[in-house]
């Protein structure tokens, strides 16, 4: 009996040293090991204790804060990533609600002063035949004081490109400004522009200037036109997605594609402050189909167009608004951009169709020319050459003048422009145009133009949204027309928005 109380002794001892060392495990390896049961000296086997299961160790304290401490945290980073992407929702919603407000409108303020020599006209009359007495032929002539001599266009004073006065001319009417060259003040323009994109691939474009003029209200014959409206273009643009290559096509009133002044005519990015004597013949904006293509990153491209008729501006005569024939005219221009500086480019551009302002399909106009542009470190050069004819129509009768049914026009006319950034906010600048034409309907009127302008000029940059320039132009008149006092003083103040 005390042998068995002693075994069960000693078990229970044995087990509550086990669990002691489980929970508390020794300090050092030289700890003694607890001392095992002494052997029985009865004889038998002795007496053991039954197994009793393993408990699991519970996890250390500071585990389970751990744990703890990153649930809270993963549940604070589920929140704030929810939060996130309802604020990035609600911000990319307000930007597609505020992005047409910013983008859609643009344009410029354009106001000057200018002074014209003389009568502020580039035209004089041949009263007396005394210079082209060749006219003087009677019934198949043109009266003395309908022959002109000079260039109506000559004396522009605006990006538009409007002279100060046509004095009579009978091939130009329009006259808006029409001040006989005092010296004036003048809002040259105000202009909107507006881009709205449509879906991915189509744009809506437009521009149009407010423009104020003279105008008498007292003056029931007066033929002052007065403040009026001029819608320069009106197209919409589709873009094909291409990957090799990029392609738009455009229909409505866009841009020309001869040559390249027409990039730059409006105020706000042309360098000089008045177009050259060629643009009337390039810088149009024509109505009909367009389509540009461009290869090998847009190093070369091809712009080809098919419209009611030429890109003439609309102040000079041969431009169409509504077309009255049934054929219209092709115009393309091809060209390539070689990697000197932001680009030397090359071009050469063309136009065939039926002529404008008259109704049959077989009289004809065409043009053609060259191109070329580089910007250069702080160097600015542009140039183009140009001919071209419109062969007009006659009744073939001996008694009457030529060209008496449709005008006849041919012409030949260039320019260089050369400007350097002497400074990042001042680019002085020097041009040289000149035009040889002869334009003739009928026995109403026949313009002998033959000159030259030189113009020199400065052009300021006051930060992003100011421009002023200033100019002065020179024109000599060439061949047999006689020198007379034309030349120009003008100036360009734009604003930006």
């Amino acid at each position: 009996m005390r042998i068995r109380s002693l075994a069960c002794a000693l078990a229970l001892a044995t087990l509550a040293v086990t669990r002691t060392a489980t929970a508390d495990p020794p300090a050092s390896s030289a700890q003694a090991a607890p001392p095992a049961p002494p052997a029985s000296s009865a004889p038998g086997p002795a007496p053991t204790a039954a197994p009793l299961p393993e408990a699991a160790a519970p996890a250390p304290p500071d585990v389970e804060r751990r744990l703890r401490a990153l649930e809270e945290e993963n549940r604070k980073l589920h929140d704030e990533i929810t939060q996130m992407k309802d604020d990035n929702k609600y911000t990319q919603d307000q930007v597609k609600q505020l992005l047409p407000l910013t983008t859609r409108f643009s344009g410029f303020l354009d106001v000057g002063f200018f002074y014209v020599q003389g009568n502020g006209s580039g035209i004089r009359p041949d009263t007396n035949y005394q210079h082209f007495p060749e006219y003087n032929t009677g019934a198949t002539g043109v009266p003395g004081q309908w022959v002109f001599m000079g260039d109506p266009l000559a004396t522009m004073v605006n990006a538009r490109g409007e002279p100060a006065d046509t004095d009579g001319s009978r091939a130009i009417t329009f006259d808006p400004i029409h001040n006989g060259g005092a010296p004036s003040f003048i809002v040259n323009s105000l202009t909107l522009n507006l881009f709205e994109g449509i879906g991915d691939y189509f744009t809506l474009n437009g521009a149009v200037d407010f423009v104020p003029r003279n105008r008498d209200p007292s003056d029931p014959n007066g033929i002052d036109l007065g403040a009026y409206i001029d819608l320069r273009l009106a197209y919409g643009e589709f873009i094909v997605p291409t990957r090799s290559w990029d392609l738009s096509f455009y229909v409505g009133r866009f841009d020309s594609v001869l040559g390249i002044e027409y990039r730059t005519q409006d105020a706000a990015s042309r360098l000089t402050v008045t177009p050259s004597l060629i643009c009337r013949y390039t810088c149009g904006y024509p109505i009909g189909v367009k389509a540009r293509a461009k290869f090998f990153d847009e190093k070369l491209i091809l712009n080809t167009a098919i419209t009611n008729g030429s890109s003439f501006v609309e102040m000079f005569p041969y431009s169409d608004e509504i077309g009255l024939t049934a054929m219209k005219s092709g115009s393309a221009r091809l060209s390539y951009r070689f990697p000197l500086g932001a680009g030397l480019e090359f071009g050469a551009s063309g136009l065939w169709g039926a002529q404008n302002n008259q109704t049959s399909n077989t009289v004809y106009q065409y043009q053609y020319g060259a191109d070329v542009s580089l910007d250069w470190n702080d160097i600015i050069l542009q140039g183009e050459v140009l001919h071209g004819d419109a062969e007009g129509a006659g009744t073939g009768n001996a008694m009457d003048p030529p060209c008496n049914l449709a005008p006849c026009l041919n012409f030949t006319g260039a320019y260089g422009l050369l400007g350097y950034r002497l400074f990042n906010w001042l680019t002085p600048y020097a041009r040289v145009d000149y035009r040889d034409a002869l334009h003739r309907s009928g026995g109403s009127f026949v313009y002998i133009s033959d000159l030259m302008r030189t113009t020199g000029g400065l052009h300021f940059e006051i930060g992003t949204n100011f421009i002023l320039k200033a100019e002065y132009t020179h024109i000599i008149e060439l061949g047999r027309i006689p020198q007379f006092n034309d030349d120009v003083a003008t100036s360009s103040f734009v604003v930006k928005y």
